[in-house]
């Protein structure tokens, strides 16, 4: 799986330059945040919302695009 770089904006509307680790099916595996250049967070959705026994779509409300 290879990382592709896109914009991630999250649910109150603000959007950063983001990397994201997409299975062939189109799950989002992990997501690295940018802000200034540099990468703020490391985001394993799955892991975090299995913790939680729930979905990464119940857990995270973002969107994503991928670039190119």
């Amino acid at each position: 799986m290879p990382w592709k770089k896109g914009k991630i904006k999250f649910d109150d509307g603000t959007t950063y330059p983001a990397e994201m680790l997409i299975k062939e099916d189109g799950q989002v595996w992990n997501v690295r945040v940018f802000k200034d250049n540099n990468v703020v967070e490391e985001i394993d959705a799955d892991k975090f919302a299995n913790k939680l026994g729930k979905s990464a779509e119940e857990v995270y409300p973002f969107t994503f695009e991928i670039q190119g």
